[in-house]
This record gives C-alpha cells, sequence and structure tokens, in this order.
C-alpha cells in the first residue's frame, strides 16, 4: 500500500474565519429583516410608495402598550392563582385561553397578552432598530440584542419592558405567590438552523422565567412543528437529570406569553428552526427574587464520568493483519512521537488497511443485531453508543484491538507515554462507538473536563462534513460561567449578555478542532483542565450515506 504522510493537513487560517464569521454575522439577520419587513407593510395595506417612509416612521409611531383587559378581570387572575397553587396536571380558561400545563413542571401560557397590534409595531421595530448580536457555543446558536434597559433608543421595547415591570411582576407576584424584585430581558431571533439546547435556566435569584412570542405575519401567526422552535420541555430522574424523549413540544403563537417556575427540574430547550421563511422572535428574560432555592441544592450536582478500564491481556491481536504497514515502522513512529511532542496532536490518514475499514463501515451500517442505547443525560450529551457485547466480526476486531496490550505499547511508540513497560504503573482506558445523526450533541460540562492528562483518540467510519465535530478548548476558559445580566442557562434561549461576544469561543481559546474524515486516526494528548465539546448536527447537515460512526478511546498512564 503507498505510504501515507502521518501529518495533519494545514488548517484554515483564523483570521479568515473571523472576517468570514464577521461579514456573516452582519448581513444575515439584517438581510432576513429587511425582506420581512416587507411582508409586514403588506399585511398592513401600506402601499409601495409609503414602504420606504413606513419603515423610518414605524418605530417612532407612538402605540400604547395596554395588557389584554381580559386578564386583568379578578375571576381570571383568581382562577389561574387557583390552578397554579394546586399544581393541576393540564388544565384550560375557557374565558381567557390560558392553559397550565403540570408536567414535567408547570408551565402556563397565555394567549393574545397585548392589545390587537400591538405585536406587529414590536417586530416593526426590532427590524429597523435592534442591534443583533451573533451568539454560538456549545449549548446555542441564535441572535440577540442587549437587554432592553439598556435600548433607550427603542421606544416601544422600552415601553414592553415598564409593562414588565409595572404591570406583569405584580400581577405575577398574585398568581404564583412568589416575591418578584426585579426584571431582566432581552430580544432573541433564531434563522433557520439555529438552536438551543437543554438547561435549567437555574442561577442564583432567578425565579420566574419567560418567553413572549412575535410572529405577526400573515399565515405564520402559529407555527407548526415541521417549521422547528418549539418550546421543548423535558422530564427528570430521581437526580434531577433530564431524560430522553422530549415530554412536551410548545410551539411558537404570535402575542402567545408563556412563563415557568425555575427549579431544579425545569429543563427545556429550543428546537432547531427548520423553516427558511421566517425567523423565532422572542421578548425573554427571568423574573429576579431571593435566591432560589433549588440553586444552593443543584450546586452539588455533577455529570456522569468516563468509566477506566485496564488493557485486556487476553487479546493478541496481529498488528500487521489491522493497520495500514506505514504506521509500524520505525521511522514513522519516530516522526509521529516529535509531531505529538511539538504539536500535541496528530491525524494519521488510511490508519487501518483499507479493506478493514470498508467491512466495519459495511457492518456497522448493515448489521441490525448490533444494539444502541442513546447516551444522556439530555443537558450533557445526546447520541447513541454501542453495546459493546453485541458487537461482532471486523467492527469487534477493532473494538478489541483499541483495548489490547498491542495498541498500548503502539501509542507508547507514538507519544513516549508510560502506558506500557516497565515504567508503566496501572494505565486505563476507556472505549466508546458512538452513532451520530441529526439533533445529536455533546456540551461542555464537569464530565467532559479532564482530570489528569490524557490522549484521546477519535476514528471516523462513514465520515460527513458538519457531524460530529469536536473542539478541545484551553483549561483557562472559564465554562460558561454565571453573571448578572449575562451569560448562561437561558430561557428559551434566551440570554442576556453585556458583551457581544462574551459566550462565544474566541479564537484564543478553541485549541483544536477535528473534522471528521473516513479511516483517520486523531491523536490528541490534552493536559489535566481541557475541556471538549462535540458540536450540535444541524438538520441542514447532510447525512444521504447514513449516520456518522465515531470509536472513542481515552488513555491514562
Amino acid at each position: 500500500m503507498e505510504e501515507t504522510s502521518p501529518l495533519k493537513a494545514k488548517r484554515k487560517d483564523k483570521t479568515e474565519d473571523k472576517h468570514e464569521d464577521t461579514d456573516a454575522t452582519v448581513e444575515a439577520p439584517q438581510k432576513k429583516l429587511a425582506r420581512l419587513s416587507g411582508s409586514l407593510d403588506e399585511a398592513a395595506g401600506v402601499g409601495e410608495g409609503q414602504r420606504a417612509g413606513a419603515e423610518t416612521e414605524a418605530c417612532d409611531i407612538d402605540v400604547e402598550l395596554s395588557l389584554n383587559t381580559a386578564y386583568q378581570q379578578k375571576d381570571a387572575t383568581q382562577w389561574l392563582q387557583t390552578a397554579w397553587s394546586k399544581q393541576a396536571q393540564d388544565t384550560k380558561d375557557d374565558k381567557t385561553g390560558a392553559q397550565i400545563y403540570g408536567d414535567p413542571f408547570q408551565i402556563c401560557l397565555l394567549p393574545e397578552l397585548l392589545d390587537k397590534g400591538s405585536s406587529q409595531a414590536l417586530v416593526h421595530e426590532m427590524i429597523n432598530k435592534v442591534h443583533w448580536s451573533r451568539k454560538q457555543m456549545d449549548l446555542y446558536e441564535f441572535y440577540q440584542s442587549t437587554d432592553l434597559s439598556n435600548m433607550s433608543e427603542c421606544r416601544l421595547l422600552s415601553k414592553f419592558l415598564q409593562l414588565l415591570r409595572k404591570q406583569v411582576r405584580p400581577w405575577l407576584e398574585q398568581v404564583t405567590n412568589l416575591k418578584l424584585d426585579y426584571v431582566s430581558a432581552s430580544c432573541s431571533m433564531y434563522t433557520c438552523g439555529d438552536y438551543l439546547l437543554v438547561h435549567d435556566d437555574l442561577l442564583k435569584d432567578r425565579q420566574i422565567a419567560f418567553i413572549y412570542y412575535l410572529s405577526p405575519w400573515q399565515g405564520a401567526e402559529e407555527w407548526n412543528e415541521e417549521q422547528g422552535g418549539c418550546l421543548e420541555i423535558f422530564s427528570s430522574d430521581d437526580q434531577c437529570f433530564p431524560q430522553f424523549p422530549v415530554q412536551r413540544q410548545i410551539a411558537p403563537k404570535n402575542n402567545q406569553f408563556a412563563f415557568f417556575k425555575v427549579g431544579s427540574r425545569s429543563f427545556h430547550q429550543v428546537g432547531e428552526v427548520t423553516t427558511f421563511d421566517y425567523p423565532r422572535l422572542t421578548i425573554n428574560g427571568w423574573f429576579h427574587g431571593a435566591t432560589n432555592e433549588a440553586f444552593v441544592a443543584d450546586s452539588s450536582r455533577a455529570f456522569p464520568r468516563l468509566s477506566y478500564l485496564q488493557p485486556d491481556i487476553n487479546n493478541k491481536p496481529k498488528l500487521g493483519l489491522l493497520l495500514n504497514d506505514v504506521y509500524l515502522k520505525a521511522a514513522t513512529c519516530r516522526s509521529i512521537q516529535k509531531r505529538i511532542e511539538e504539536n500535541s496532536e496528530i491525524c494519521l490518514y488510511e490508519f487501518f488497511k483499507r479493506e478493514k475499514f470498508e467491512l466495519a463501515r459495511s457492518q456497522l451500517l448493515s448489521d441490525e443485531s448490533l444494539t444502541w442505547r442513546r447516551q444522556g443525560p439530555a443537558n450533557a450529551h445526546n447520541y447513541e453508543v454501542l453495546d459493546l457485547s453485541t458487537a461482532k466480526g471486523t467492527v469487534e476486531e477493532l473494538l478489541q484491538l483499541f483495548r489490547s496490550n498491542a495498541m498500548f505499547q503502539l501509542l507508547r511508540d507514538f507519544t513516549d507515554l508510560d502506558l506500557y513497560g516497565v515504567d508503566a504503573i496501572t494505565p486505563t482506558c476507556s472505549v466508546e462507538l458512538q452513532r451520530w445523526s441529526h439533533g445529536n450533541y455533546t456540551v461542555l460540562g464537569d464530565g467532559l473536563v479532564s482530570e489528569d492528562n490524557t490522549l484521546d483518540l477519535v476514528y471516523y467510519l462513514n465520515a460527513a462534513e458538519g457531524a460530529a465535530v469536536i473542539t478541545y478548548l484551553s483549561p483557562e476558559v472559564e465554562q460558561r460561567v454565571p453573571v448578572e445580566n449575562g451569560l448562561d442557562g437561558t430561557t428559551d434561549g434566551e440570554q442576556t449578555m453585556e458583551e457581544d461576544d462574551e459566550d462565544e469561543c474566541h479564537d484564543d481559546s478553541v485549541l483544536l478542532t477535528i473534522t471528521p474524515v473516513d479511516n483517520a486516526l486523531n491523536i490528541v494528548y490534552r493536559c489535566e483542565g481541557t475541556t471538549k465539546f462535540t458540536k450540535y448536527v444541524s438538520r441542514n447537515t447532510p447525512l444521504e450515506k447514513g449516520p456518522v460512526f465515531v470509536i472513542s478511546c481515552s488513555y491514562k498512564e
């Protein structure tokens, strides 16, 4: 077989990435909203000649934002108060249309929150005056504004904030019997492909999370599940970890206000928006009060960690029958070791003999006797793992290799780590075969932070661009550290950031990005404290060949 260079191809220059990202951030929301502004004008009966003036004047019209009088009636408030306090399962008020769901946690929906026409005026202002910042991290991708309290130039949004403070806050205190001191809020926009993964919103003094939906376009006032963007609700287990599958979906509906009590079980996500026609627009945030009791109890909850095993001394594979011959040569081993010493990583292309790779790939795609289970909890992982006891044939052969003494010895030769020989004390490894499809992900968290210096191996079969892309971050990166009016577990996605790029993966924090290449073995030596995540697989990612399979291993001296 032709010798293959063990050196990984040069990556795209970070400066180029930065410029491309900046251009996309500036243009994407503006182009989308400019087109939708015309749709709003047509719905309102504004002619072509009036449109230019309407774009300028729409945000300056002195529109009064008023709470729907139906919700201000004493009997409506009493109905909500009683239903909320009794923690009824599912109930609906026939007069107002208000609904309360009790399972898996209480959430209230108030249709037609504001008087007619208010939502359209708010969207006009969001189109013409709001500055949108792109938010991208392990947990989410979407656009967001600054806090409404910092948007004095947006008169209607400022009025909406005052409505929340002066009318909605005291009214919610009556309904929920909670002391609410103040409100924080911002605007969020999800375009096609945007999402927010599972979180509970639990942070310090957050008591009530809310989402106000805006979709005034004709024919799109109420979304369906096929358009995506649903508020998706999860149940949780005895340890307060969210469980698959999604238990309830709430689709965006114009002029609807949703709220729920923030707690250790209030797990939810924003499903990926799949429509190109309209963005998912919301005003969202939290009503704050005393320190949330659940926050104190939640601080000690940690994600499950990998289990490590000693090498299998009974398994003695013949490397010459499995591996590309070039990687068994002493000169190649020295070259690999030098590269890892200099860069802490390398990609070995065509690692296994091509016929072995093809047999394993074909078996993974067609063998229905293989048993897969979903890996959770939902706020940490969402992918499938193989029950290794069901592996057979070539798949079993490859998996056994990664746990064998022969592999430990080869990795010692590649890295000079004490994984084999007289200097090895108690070397261990974890081996996992993963299956990745649309909607799968891992996020940053304690379970993915390396407690020791670790050697990671990542091997792809049936690779597809954009699926199972792994990013390593430096130990110095603060992992979504919560700050007041700042980052973290958002409600319906919806965070309030002080700085435009505060929550993004900066170039200087990203140590390495591994992109899928068939039959390529990535070797990464990571220091204590280094963390990683696998990017969410968007439904726009082409997977015509089927799911992507990843053999993921970690080795410790």
